[in-house]
C-alpha cells in the first residue's frame, strides 16, 4: 500500500520513525502533530489537504503535547484560541 503523505512529506520529520512502518491512516495524528511542530508551509497545507481542516483541528487540540511555537502558529492558521489546546495547560519549559 502507498502511503500518499509519508512518501510526501520530509523524511527528516519522522527522524524517530521507521518510515517503512509509517501509515497514513494508522498514524494520521503523529503525522499531523510533526508536521506542525516541525514542517514549513507546504508541508503543513499537503496535510492539511489530505486529512481536512477538521481532522488537523481536533487532532491539533487533543494533542498532550504540542510546542509553544506550534499551538500559536495553530491558533492564528486554524483560528483558534488558545485555551482550546489539551497541551496549553501544560507549561514548557523553555520560553520562545
Amino acid at each position: 500500500m502507498e502511503n500518499y503523505i509519508v512518501n510526501r512529506l520530509p523524511k527528516h520529520l519522522f527522524w524517530d520513525s521507521d518510515l517503512s512502518l509509517l501509515d497514513d491512516v494508522e498514524h494520521y495524528e503523529k503525522i499531523i502533530v510533526r508536521t506542525f511542530e516541525r514542517g514549513d508551509l507546504e508541508d503543513i497545507a499537503l496535510v492539511m489537504a489530505y486529512y481536512g481542516r477538521e481532522i488537523c483541528t481536533d487532532v491539533l487540540v487533543n494533542a498532550a503535547y504540542l510546542p509553544e511555537r506550534a499551538m500559536i502558529f495553530a491558533t492564528n492558521f486554524l483560528n483558534l484560541a488558545a485555551d482550546q489546546f489539551r497541551s496549553n495547560q501544560a507549561r514548557q519549559y523553555h520560553a520562545l
